[in-house]
């Protein structure tokens, strides 16, 4: 049998330690604390939800944008200068936020500002570094990183609520900005690009040993893994149906995040209530990272994709009927659900997108998707927020982000693997000369 850890710690795993700090606060400030600081914000700056929405919006743009140039800045200069300007300009950012006056400056500080720094230090650039490292144990390995993720959502919205109440909306956001620079700066020093850099392999194990690994359980490992450009990996079908499916997928991720504590306390919860209960989904996601990652490391992503993607979309259906009825177990039940389904998005896809085409471009394959991911995840929030001002309800806005989630379901199952043309037998060709005779 192959070992699977060296007798002493690998390094990756101290990247995946970084990883899983970093990503707690791209989660916390980037996704999850919005909708803590909606109701606050709209109500004593008198803006609409839809106009706070649209924040969402931009940023999405803008993320999109940022990740055209991010992605191959990861694979040619690695992660350490990034995330410290990254780090430094968000930081400034969140803490800038404290003073807006006017709509126009919560766009330009949250919408671009933060949003470029949060690109620069965020989930793209860690997840691609730690599939660097890893072959073999990829799954479990990004699925541990993304505990930051749940991290961010189980602490940083009810935290951020509780100061709120106690001490403002502007003081807080003051919060999240020091918070920032006090964690991302040290992890940017400590991060490394790629295990080669330091005299090490993939997974720790040799060379010899990665393809012992992969002869025995018939998995790619860093001696059999093939590598694809990103202008080989664009030619093929199976790029754009996982963009189309991950995008579509997630286009109601970002409104659900935004809008959940002020759907719950519409429907009657208090708003402390209201976080705890959003948290709850988070526990759920952040509990199930270890299953999802147990199970990739047997199971194809794609298939553990659409089983997530199914979980999530079956939430967002019976999120409304469940809040009808005032019951905090039922609401509870549904968000738990929604949370396992959540665990296992982000992990999947950084799985299906290196094991599809290797670590070697990762980011620069990855870029292709953003522009995509502005089409795609740009409306969502804000698609929410003007069904919500015409019709005083979120009920028409999550049934349509669940029918969207079954199409992407659809798309991966039918996104197989490509064939690199490396690996594809030569097409036989006819000797012109004539035979002689």
């Amino acid at each position: 049998m192959v070992r699977l850890l060296p007798q002493t710690i690998f390094y990756g795993w101290y990247i995946v330690a970084i990883a899983i700090v970093v990503q707690f606060i791209f989660g916390g400030t980037q996704v999850y604390v919005a909708g803590a600081f909606l109701k606050p914000m709209t109500e004593d700056l008198g803006w609409s939800r839809e106009s706070f929405s649209a924040v969402q919006t931009v940023s999405t743009v803008v993320t999109g944008i940022a990740g055209l140039f991010i992605g191959g800045l990861v694979d040619r200069r690695g992660p350490r200068v990034l995330m410290l300007i990254g780090g430094l300009i968000a930081g400034a950012a969140l803490c800038a936020i404290s003073q807006v006056q006017e709509v126009w400056q919560f766009y330009l500080l949250r919408g671009v500002a933060q949003t470029v720094g949060a690109a620069m230090m965020g989930n793209l650039v860690v997840n691609v570094t730690v599939a660097k490292w890893f072959v073999v144990r990829r799954g479990m390995a990004i699925s541990l990183a993304s505990l930051g993720i749940s991290l961010g959502g189980v602490l940083t919205a009810p935290l951020a609520s509780m100061f709120i109440e106690s001490h403002g909306w502007r003081p807080t956001w003051v919060i999240l900005g020091v918070m920032v620079w006090t964690l991302i700066l040290p992890c940017a020093f400590l991060i490394g690009a790629t295990p080669e850099q330091r005299g090490l392999h993939p997974d720790g194990l040799s060379p010899e040993e990665a393809q012992a690994y992969s002869a025995e359980r018939k998995r790619a490992s860093s001696a059999t893994e093939i590598h694809w450009t990103r202008a080989e990996a664009i030619r093929t079908p199976t790029i754009w149906m996982v963009i189309c499916a991950y995008g579509l997928g997630n286009i109601g991720l970002g409104a659900l995040f935004l809008h959940m504590i002020p759907f719950l306390s519409d429907v009657g919860f208090d708003r402390s209530t209201a976080a705890w209960l959003f948290g709850l989904q988070a526990w759920s996601s952040l509990m199930s990272k270890p299953a999802w990652g147990w199970l990739m490391d047997r199971v194809h992503a794609r298939y553990l994709s659409a089983g997530a993607f199914a979980l999530t979309g079956a939430g967002m259906v019976m999120m409304s009927p469940a809040a009808a009825t005032g019951s905090i177990w039922l609401v509870g039940a549904v968000l738990l659900m929604y949370g396992f389904g959540i665990g296992g998005a982000v992990p999947l896809q950084e799985t299906v997108w290196a094991s599809y085409f290797g670590r070697l471009h990762l980011g620069d394959v990855r870029s292709v998707g953003m522009p995509f991911t502005i089409v795609f995840g740009a409306g969502g929030p804000l698609f929410a927020g003007i069904l919500f001002d015409r019709t005083g309800s979120y009920t028409l806005a999550f049934t349509c982000f669940a029918a969207v989630q079954l199409l992407g379901v659809v798309l991966l199952l039918l996104a197989r693997a490509p064939r690199h043309p490396s690996t594809l037998a030569p097409t036989p060709v006819e000797d012109p000369t004539p035979p002689v005779v």
